[in-house]
Formats: structure tokens, sequence, C-alpha cells
């Protein structure tokens, strides 16, 4: 090959790469900004959720109005899956965060399409009362406090990954803070928030301030105050053997064996509003306390599980 077509077949290689270079530069760095989006509702669809950081993510302090929730048109075999999350006539129990380090217990009561609410984010916090609407036909929902300087809103999404969950945005305007936020069915229950435990003789002060009284008990290890609220005999566990306990005087003795570490800290970690009650009596955590209304002795603990 003569040297003068060489060095035109070399330009013409060249030219080539570096047009193919600019191209692929152009494209490689033409990437959409960071927003907060929330999870819309896709029938039969989990949400692709790694970590509950990445769905907990707090934005830039909100300076406009918030954007709107996308919601899509729920297939009408799927309205049933979302009726049974936040039921008509019955209150709904939901856990969650609205920031990464702050969980949130909230209570929804649905009356048709109107929803009453209320939610604390500690135990010991009082509770805040809320509003709004649920739309079924688009599996959507908006709560907020009578100022409007609190809001939720978000869709309702059922079989996730996660379980029957409520995703979207929290607004504090107090705080100028826009959150991403999902909440978890715990529980329901069919009655109303203000009387939440109807199978219960008393009033629902009356039962979460005796669930209050237990967890303060088993918090400070006041073992005689604590013996005086249960209903004897009662069967616990002691070194993996169960055992009944049939006065204040051995469970005061068994104490120690009874109320170990581990069940201190999950009544430590545990709710005492919102509770699950059936006619078997009240549940505090996941089944590690029940109480119940006994006639002509009140509010008593009739089943430790240690």
């Amino acid at each position: 090959m003569k040297p003068i077509t060489k060095i035109i077949l070399v330009l013409h290689i060249v030219i080539l790469c570096l047009f193919l270079l600019h191209n692929f530069s152009g494209k490689r760095y033409n990437t959409p900004n960071d927003m907060i989006t929330p999870v819309t509702y896709e029938s039969n669809t989990a949400p692709n959720i790694n970590s509950e950081t990445d769905s907990l993510a707090q934005s830039d302090p909100l300076t406009s109005t918030p954007s709107p929730v996308e919601t899509v048109t729920v297939p009408p075999e799927d309205i049933e899956s979302i009726n049974q999350i936040i039921s008509d006539q019955n209150t709904s129990v939901l856990k969650g965060n609205i920031k990464i380090f702050e969980e949130i217990y909230m209570a929804i009561f649905r009356n048709g399409n109107e929803l009453t609410a209320s939610y604390i984010t500690s135990d010991d916090d009082t509770e805040t009362n809320l509003t709004g609407s649920i739309d079924i036909q688009t599996a959507s929902f908006i709560l907020s406090n009578e100022d409007e300087s609190i809001s939720f809103q978000g869709v309702i999404e059922p079989g996730t990954q996660k379980g029957d969950i409520l995703t979207g945005i929290f607004i504090n305007k107090n705080d100028k803070a826009e959150v991403n936020l999902y909440l978890v069915l715990s529980h329901s229950f069919g009655s109303t928030l203000d009387k939440r435990y109807p199978l219960i003789e008393g009033t629902t002060e009356d039962v979460e301030n005796f669930a209050k009284e237990i967890k303060s008990y088993i918090k400070s290890d006041e073992k005689e105050k604590l013996a005086e609220l249960i209903q004897y005999p009662i069967s616990v566990k002691i070194h993996n053997a169960n055992k009944t306990i049939n006065s204040p005087q051995e469970f005061i003795q068994s104490y120690e064996d009874i109320v170990t570490d581990h069940f201190k800290y999950r009544i430590d970690v545990s709710y005492t509003r919102y509770l699950f009650s059936n006619d078997m009596g009240v549940m505090m955590g996941n089944g590690d306390v029940w109480f119940h209304s006994l006639e002509d002795k009140g509010l008593k603990i009739i089943a430790i599980n240690n």
C-alpha cells in the first residue's frame, strides 16, 4: 500500500473515532434532576424498595405548593383489596416512618369516603388529629390537621413485599419539610377511634392507661405493683419450661426469671395506644401481654408470653 493511501485511511479512522466519542459523551451525562416521586398504585406490582432508608429520603425544604401525588384508575377486580386495607366503618392501624429515625403510629377510621385519623410519633407524644378523604377508584387518600399545616397524601398499595401499605408524601409546613413516607397495615378494629375497645368494660382512656401502667412498672422493675395487676393463677415460662404462678408473692419471687431483659425490651418498644383487641382481650406488643376486664375486678393481666 502506498504511503499516501495509508495516511488517508488513518485519517478516516481518526475522524470516525472522534465522531463516536462526541455522541457517547453527550448522552452519558444527560440525566434528569433528582426528585421525590411517590410510588403509585399498580395492580399486583410490589414497589422496588431496597431498604427503609431508600423510601424515606428527605427532600429539600418545602418552598412552594407540593406536586400532587400521581394516581391511576384501579381495575375493578382490585377495588376489593383496597377496601380491605381501609375498610368502611372500621379503624385501620398503621406503622411506619416520616423521617429516617422518626417512627409514626397512625389510626384511620373510614366513614364512606370520609376519613378521621390521629397519630403519634412516640408512645409519649400527644395525638395529632386529622381529617380527610379517600378515593377508592384511584386508591388515593389525603389527610390534614385543622390548620392544614400538616398533611399526608398518597396512594394505597395492597400485597407489596412489605405488606399492605400507604405510600406518598408527608408535609409539615411549620418545619418546612416534605418527606416520603410509607405506612404498613398492622391491624384493624370494627369501631370508631374514640371507642376502640368495644369488647372491653371501660373507656378507651381506661384501657390505654392500664397498658401504660404495665409498661411503666416493667420498665422500672416495680415488681410489687405489677404483681397486683395480674389475675392468678397465670402461666409463664421460666428457663424454657411452663410454670404456673398462683399468687403475687410467687410472682415477685420469680420476677427476674419472668421479666427477662429481652422481654423488658419488647415491652419498652411497644405502644400503649391503638392496641389490637378481640373477645380474648387487649394485646400489648406482639402478644407479649394480654389483659381483659374481669367482673368485679376491673382490668387484669390474663397472659404473659415471656
